[in-house]
């Protein structure tokens, strides 16, 4: 079986990305075939195409890149047991296998979520790259309970702004980090209290957090030790971590990485619900053109939230 798909010969640009006729793989037992309606720019997706992790992993060109997806169940491998074809589904395609910017992707079924009738696309597209490490960052890794002082730094973002309405779900007081524009949307968001970066400095600001989930790395990540009390959480998504300052402040440093129970499910029903927002700021069309575009918007402009490619 054939179909059409946006692929790169080469890490580099956007301008990498071209349309072309690539063969869809044969299923193994527990993988679903989605007729893709839709996935996301994430910044992994951008690094992905750059080539920043081609020393960990390398990618077998021509490739189809994109993480985020959501499409109906076509067919299904022989032990595929919790879908039905028909189905629609969101969910992370491996990121050395069949991408979700084609036509069709292939999903395994454990990184599957069903989708309810009344959801619009743009916004299952988005989902699973901004749930999955939100919910992991702040339960599995950060073990989050009610009561407590969570930081997030950089909240305006897609996996921010997921991981500030899960925590304050959860019973947590919450505190962000975001530019002045991002301030009132963030509190709407449930934030109690956001900090402007540009005239703020959050380690003179805030103290004795339970607490802190790093998007930024670098010298926010330094100092988020500061502002931790003794036996205090950091998980960063970017940074491994520190142990010298992690035995200086008695801090436990944690890196997002690892395999967990797949939380999507959970985080659909809280969309569902109404009790988690979404907010996809730009749609682009699911094509070598419109991947470019997404890609450059994403990587040029102040985003919030989340950009969707959708077919």
């Amino acid at each position: 079986m054939q179909a059409n798909a946006v692929v790169i010969d080469n890490y580099g640009d956007s301008n990498e990305f071209h349309d072309a006729l690539v063969e869809v793989p044969e299923l193994k037992p527990k993988q679903l075939l989605l007729k893709v309606a839709g996935s996301s720019v994430a910044p992994f997706d951008i690094s992905v195409r750059k080539g920043v992790f081609k020393d960990d992993f390398s990618l077998n060109m021509p490739a189809i890149t994109g993480t985020d997806v959501v499409g109906e169940i076509v067919a299904k491998g022989s032990a595929v047991d919790q879908f039905d074809i028909g189905d629609i589904v969101c969910g992370m395609v491996g990121v050395k296998g069949f991408g979700a910017y084609a036509d069709y992707a292939i999903l395994g079924q454990s990184k599957a979520a069903k989708i309810p009738d009344n959801m619009a696309v743009e916004i299952a597209a988005v989902l699973p790259m901004t749930a999955i490490p939100a919910y992991n960052s702040l339960f599995d890794l950060g073990q989050l309970v009610p009561g407590e002082k969570v930081l997030i730094h950089g909240g305006a973002g897609g996996v921010g702004s997921m991981a500030i309405q899960l925590a304050k779900n959860a019973g947590a007081t919450v505190y962000t980090t975001a530019s002045p524009r991002n301030i009132d949307d963030l509190k709407k968001l449930g934030a109690d209290r956001v900090l402007d970066y540009h005239t703020e400095k959050f380690e003179e600001e805030l103290s004795n957090l339970d607490l802190v989930i790093d998007t930024v790395g670098h010298d926010t990540y330094k100092h988020s030790f500061e502002v931790l009390k003794s036996g205090g959480r950091l998980v960063s998504l970017v940074e491994s971590p520190n142990e010298e300052l992690a035995d200086e402040y008695n801090v436990h440093a944690m890196y997002l990485s690892g395999k967990f129970d797949n939380p999507l499910s959970k985080v659909v029903e809280l969309v569902a619900g109404k009790k988690i927002k979404l907010h996809v700021q730009k749609i682009f069309p699911l094509n070598a053109k419109g991947v470019k575009d997404a890609q450059d918007y994403y990587e040029n402009n102040h985003v919030f939230g989340k950009v969707a490619l959708i077919k």
